[in-house]
């Protein structure tokens, strides 16, 4: 990910905007990150992987089903112990 500073950003934007059409571009600030320039489209995909939360009682029947009939993988068995 390209690195620049916020001076040169307002210097040449237009430059970075086209370059944050294929990458991320990182905008230090006093030499540290301070904001990220990213396409529409990365900003879109990103969106759509954020979580969402939910009470239990707002789940569908049909998914409280299923994560009570789960059943958890043997190599994970340590996780049910208690803890010391």
């Amino acid at each position: 990910m390209t690195e620049v500073s916020s001076a040169d950003v307002q210097r040449n934007f237009t430059a970075y905007r086209e370059q944050a059409a294929h990458e991320p571009v990182m905008v230090l600030h006093d030499n540290k990150p301070d904001v990220v320039i990213l396409s529409a489209q990365e900003f879109a995909r990103l969106k759509l992987r954020d979580k969402k939360v939910m009470r239990t009682e707002d789940l569908p029947e049909w998914l409280i089903e299923k994560v009570a009939s789960g059943k958890m993988a043997p190599e994970f068995a340590h996780l049910d112990e208690p803890a010391d």
